[in-house]
């Protein structure tokens, strides 16, 4: 059996006294070098270095040699090492499995992507053939497109199921992907990797989402799409309900109590996710990018960045002093409301995506310690949770439940706010504060 690492090459030696980086290979005491500048598009990494640079791999690293930290962007580099070692090993896994022999001339294609078995065109039941084009070249174009667009989420999400296909099954072609294909992807997901049905849909859904962009494309032939009910139903198959995770208002009542000091981290994140319940479970992403533009004397109106739905929001006594302290004590480059992003420091889009993400973990780490505070440290406090808690809340006051959905997950916020919007004037207005009245 073959093994594989990530080593620093130190049989030749290159210019200014530096290494390569490179996949080692052994069989049957054997050795081959596979340089990680010839397996990857991105040329604007150098994966070369000198030794003190390079920490090789221990016994426990499973072949995982690394960037030391004293190397230039060792993170990203070392995430695209850690990627092309589980390649190398997908694929001896897959020699395992089909009882494949091992020989150096046809790892060495299978690590490069490169194949002379595809055809250069998927025979169709129609007149016009399709071009065989693999799922992970496939999934490159959608990111890429995705970046273009700023949509630094989305690509991310996109790259990560590319990432994973990728390992589950190289050189796979679109047309390849069918009932048994996704099928097969799921039981891997679930039993090789321990992931669970929430996780897994998630996955799937793209991939879904993909298939059907590659459609539109006239990639992939409608009639052997195999998603659906009749074929292979994400519904069915995985539990992805949106998990109940609204609190009563007492707790609400509890945290809204809880004295802290003015201006610390902990007070900002008390105050934003009372702020995301008084103000209809208002997203964070939303209170991040909110401008004072959007304030008016009694209301808010902005375009929800997700599903691009406008919303107006009253200013009521409970969300008006909150907006009130942050007026009175911040001023934020970029006129944002809430001190999270910084046009002078998170200038490109890519920056304001960290940001978040940061921003977002640290609110969440500060709201499990007001949550042991309050005298409740089991309790599981969000701010995903000030929305779901709103449209609970809103449901137990009395509300219509063909008016209020009782969960505001990424698959229903659309429809929930639709909801909203047909309510007459001043009619949930009056519900909200039987809900606030605590």
């Amino acid at each position: 059996m073959a093994t594989v690492a990530v080593v620093l090459n130190t049989t030749k030696r290159l210019s200014n006294n530096e290494f390569s980086v490179s996949i080692r290979v052994t069989h049957q005491r054997d050795r081959k070098y596979y340089s990680i500048s010839t397996l990857i598009v991105n040329q604007s990494l150098k994966f070369r270095c000198n030794i003190t640079d390079w920490l090789p791999p221990e016994a426990e690293d499973n072949g995982f040699g690394k960037f030391r930290k004293t190397y230039p962007e060792y993170k990203r580099c070392n995430e695209i090492l850690k990627s092309k070692l589980d390649e190398a090993l997908a694929i001896l896994k897959m020699y395992e499995s089909n009882g494949t022999p091992f020989s150096f001339s046809q790892f060495e294609l299978d690590l490069k992507g490169v194949t002379n078995s595809r055809p250069a065109v998927v025979p169709h039941r129609g007149a016009i053939s399709i071009p065989a084009i693999t799922l992970e070249s496939y999934y490159e174009q959608q990111i890429k497109l995705l970046e273009e667009q700023g949509r630094q989420g989305m690509s991310g999400l996109f790259l990560e199921v590319k990432r994973i296909l990728k390992i589950f099954k190289p050189q796979t072609l679109l047309t390849d992907v069918n009932f048994r294909f996704l099928e097969s992807f799921e039981y891997w997901m679930r039993n090789i990797r321990g992931n669970k049905d929430t996780t897994i849909s998630v996955k799937m859904r793209n991939l879904q989402r993909v298939i059907n962009l590659a459609i539109e494309d006239k990639l992939f032939d409608k009639e052997d799409y195999p998603f659906g009910e009749k074929k292979y139903s994400i519904n069915k198959r995985l539990d992805s309900k949106t998990k109940k995770i609204a609190i009563t208002v007492d707790k609400i009542a509890k945290l809204k109590a809880l004295v802290i000091e003015p201006g610390t981290w902990l007070y900002i994140s008390q105050q934003l996710f009372l702020f995301s319940y008084y103000s209809r479970g208002m997203n964070f992403v939303d209170m991040a990018y909110l401008t004072w533009e959007r304030v008016t004397e009694n209301q808010i109106h902005y375009v929800r960045r997700k599903t691009r739905g406008q919303f107006n929001i009253p200013i009521n006594e409970y969300n008006g002093p909150i907006l009130q302290y942050f007026k009175t004590h911040y001023n934020v480059p970029g006129n944002f409301v809430f001190p999270i992003l910084d046009i002078t420091i998170h200038k490109t889009l890519k920056q304001q995506y960290t940001r978040k993400k940061t921003a977002l973990k640290a609110v969440n780490d500060n709201l499990k310690t007001l949550a042991t505070m309050i005298g409740e440290p089991n309790l599981k406090l969000t701010t995903n949770v000030g929305r779901h808690s709103y449209a609970t809340g809103l449901k137990r006051s009395g509300a219509n439940t063909a008016y209020i959905t009782e969960a505001l997950g990424h698959a229903t916020q659309e429809q929930t706010q639709t909801y909203l919007a047909e309510f007459e004037k001043g009619e949930i207005e009056a519900w909200e504060n039987k809900m606030f009245e605590i």
